[in-house]
């Protein structure tokens, strides 16, 4: 009826077209047409008035050209009335009708207007009427809609099985996930009824509340061993009143089956991002809980068992080692036999490329601490070196129950017994966690003078003196004392803190002066002053701290094996370039090239090459002694590369000024670095034997609570944003509000 409505109304609005319709198929039985909508007469056009029929295909408030486009689409069909059957016409009212018209009217009272009363229906149209062939078929035909209604009626198990897409499953997860799909699809839940290892039976959920019939069995056939759906009845007669951005039915199973492509690729993907991805394939908003419990799922089906993956690290850690042979594993178990069940305790593992590529790097190694949040909790250690391109090498991991002095002395040790070995000078960076300090300052620790040097990380150093003192102007003052690289604008700096805070100062000179100061440090940080470069491999395994224990180590793995892959053809190339030295100090050197030629010299001794430099821009003046190897800029002695003032009495002498360069610096130290190669490992068929019979997961670090880890980080002031200055009016330049309301404002 609503079809054929549309096809009078547009008949009623072009005038005449009805009585075209009566000379073409000649039936006198019908009566004249009279307007579609009877509000709104037609008038005759007059030359002054030109009436133009509304086209809902036209915008409402037309411009002149639009309007004259109008007349000329009106005078088309016009002209389609008088020359065309109505099969073209009903073509036209078809498209028409696509469009949704606000001036819609009632099917009764178009009939009525029309004179097509329910009394009068067989004296309107006789025996001899043919429906159009546009038409001919609707009442045979299901109406398909939007993705968000039912498509068909499912009557027959047949229809149903076609809708799903199979009619057998190879298991059981396949045909809930399918029907789970299908109930998401129409919007009509289910519940379960019962479930057993070869038999799965659903019905509406809503059979209570609605008498629905709806219910599916589905059986296991013991020939195939696929399901088969048996039994179907439908289809539904529910109406599901309940208004939810969520269903019922997407739970996080079937969020870690429509996600689990994604944590694959990306174990640190964010929840929102994965709900995103749902609402995308769905169209449903799941909470916040379901996301993360099916991200949680879907970890344990693509990385492994939590438990499981405990038993399996020994036997993955045996295979690295006997295929890269010099790779160094440590473990601490808790059993007394290894017939036993072994409980995790710790384990420290370096692999041999990284111990063998440390030899050539700078002698500075950084260490830091990252919290496990998978559903044991624990800590892992990493040990950070740093090559002569200032990339970092990773060069030991560990994991342990917590950070303390007996885990901190742990890894240290093992560090110096398989990493650093007989090297000596070495300088190790961290913060001040109070194991780290007594781990390293305990006697006959190999990180004190003279066999090596303990620094301080300085943006912890500094948020210490924050916490302390809650003052940001006194907080850069301090980071600048320690970051300054001469002496005289170290000291220049501490009397200004002294004059703001007195007890600032002596709270800073209280700690020695070489542990967190460049200008004292005699060079042994190498220009490093934090521990960003542990922290940046952190950012690198952010994902891993989430997976289990296997596929974290996994992760390590894999990841040195990119950098040395990557690393590796760079030097090489660089080398047959021609280069002698790494990109980073060629940048640096040839920066400051251009600034040495702008210095005032004059010489002292050439023999021994001490001169006397007069700086352009601040008219500073620097002493070089070439013979000892410093400047009193202290740049050269920090990174361990000339400075401008020392490039500048090169330049005097003739000297060629990469001889100063330190050789950790030269591109042959850093094809060294990045020479070794991992082995790829076979199918575990070849793996060797665990040394453990079985080993069990700390149960005293298991996550009693349910849900959402909370964070372990000691949130403190490297967590918070410096505050932004706060917005000023733009009218009277006061904060609190802006130009719209400010009061001054003129009215």
């Amino acid at each position: 009826m609503g079809i054929l409505l549309n096809i009078f109304t547009i008949m009623g609005f072009f005038g005449n077209s009805r009585r075209f319709y009566l000379q073409e198929e000649r039936r006198p039985s019908a009566r004249p047409s009279s307007p579609a909508n009877p509000s709104s007469p037609a008038r005759p056009s007059s030359p002054a008035e030109p009436t133009t029929p509304a086209n809902p295909l036209q915008p409402t408030t037309p411009r002149q050209s639009e309007v004259a486009t109008s007349q000329m689409d009106a005078n088309v069909i016009s002209d389609i009335v008088q020359n065309e059957n109505f099969y073209t016409i009903s073509q036209v009212a078809v498209v028409s009708n696509a469009i949704t018209n606000d001036n819609e009217v009632d099917a009764n009272e178009v009939l009525e207007e029309d004179g097509i009363g329910e009394e009068d229906d067989e004296d309107a149209f006789d025996n001899n009427f043919q429906v159009p062939s546009t038409f001919g078929i609707i009442e045979e035909t299901n109406m398909t809609t939007d993705n968000n209604w039912i498509v068909t009626q499912l009557a027959s198990k047949n229809d149903f099985t076609q809708e799903l897409g199979k009619d057998s499953f190879k298991d059981k997860e396949e045909l809930i996930r399918a029907i789970k799909l299908y109930s998401i699809r129409t919007h009509k839940p289910f519940e379960v009824v019962e479930t057993r290892p070869t038999l799965w039976t659903i019905r509406c959920k809503l059979h209570l509340q609605s008498g629905c019939k709806w219910q599916v069995r589905a059986i296991k056939r013991k020939r195939s061993g696929y399901f088969e759906i048996t039994k179907y009845m439908g289809p539904h007669t529910c109406l599901y009143n309940n208004i939810s951005q969520d269903h019922p039915n997407l739970d996080g199973s079937l969020i870690a089956q429509e996600t689990k492509h994604l944590i694959k690729e990306q174990p640190s993907i964010s929840i929102p991002a994965l709900r995103a991805e749902i609402v995308d394939k769905l169209g449903y908003i799941p909470s916040y809980k379901k996301v993360w419990t099916g991200k949680q799922k879907a970890i344990e089906q693509v990385f492994g068992n939590w438990e499981e993956s405990y038993s399996a690290l020994p036997k993955f850690l045996c295979a690295v080692q006997k295929f890269n042979p010099g790779t160094i594993v440590e473990w601490l178990v808790s059993s007394s036999t290894n017939e036993e069940p072994m409980e995790f305790r710790r384990v420290f593992w370096a692999f041999a490329p990284s111990i063998k590529g440390f030899v050539h790097c700078r002698p500075v190694i950084s260490i830091d601490g990252t919290h496990l949040y998978g559903k044991y909790k624990g800590t892992m250690m990493i040990a950070m070196g740093v090559d002569g391109n200032n990339q970092i090498l990773p060069l030991a991991f560990a994991i342990v129950e917590n950070e303390s002095y007996d885990s901190w002395n742990w890894f240290l040790s093992y560090i110096k017994i398989h990493v650093v070995k007989e090297r000596e000078g070495i300088c190790l960076i961290s913060d001040r966690h109070l194991g780290i300090l007594k781990a390293v300052n305990q006697h006959g620790s190999p990180w004190l003078e003279p066999r090596g040097f303990h620094r301080y990380c300085l943006r912890h150093f500094i948020n210490n003196f924050y916490e302390k003192f809650r003052n940001s102007e006194l907080k850069g003052l301090a980071y600048r004392a320690g970051s300054q690289n001469q002496v005289r604008k170290f000291n220049s700096t501490m009397e200004e803190i002294g004059k703001l805070n007195p007890q600032a100062r002596q709270w800073l000179e209280s700690h020695p002066l070489d542990r967190w100061t460049l200008a004292h440090d005699g060079g042994r940080r190498y220009g490093l002053l934090t521990t960003n470069l542990s922290e940046i491999f952190n950012s690198v395994l952010k994902g891993a701290r989430f997976l289990p224990i296997t596929a974290c180590v996994q992760l390590t793995f894999y990841r040195l094996v990119h950098y040395f892959e990557v690393r590796r053809p760079l030097g090489n190339s660089s080398r047959a370039n021609g280069d002698a030295y790494t990109p980073h100090v060629l940048v640096k050197q040839v920066a400051l090239m251009s600034k040495a030629s702008a210095h005032s010299l004059r010489s002292f001794n050439r023999e021994k090459g001490i001169f006397e430099l007069i700086t352009q821009r601040g008219r500073n003046v620097q002493v070089v002694n070439l013979e000892q190897k410093t400047c009193t800029c202290g740049k050269w002695e920090v990174f361990k590369y000339p400075c401008s003032h020392v490039l500048s009495a090169c330049a005097t002498l003739s000297l060629n000024s990469w001889q100063y360069v330190d050789k950790c610096y030269s591109i042959v130290k850093y094809c060294d670095t990045w020479a070794s190669e991992f082995s790829p490992l076979p199918h575990e068929a070849y793996w060797p034997q665990s040394l453990f019979k079985e080993l069990l997961p700390n149960f005293e670090l298991l996550r009693n609570k349910k849900g959402r880890p909370r964070s372990t980080r000691l949130r403190n002031g490297m967590d918070i944003k410096e505050g932004r200055k706060a917005n000023l009016c733009g009218i009277c330049k006061q904060s609190g509000h802006n130009r719209k309301k400010c009061p001054s404002k003129p009215r």
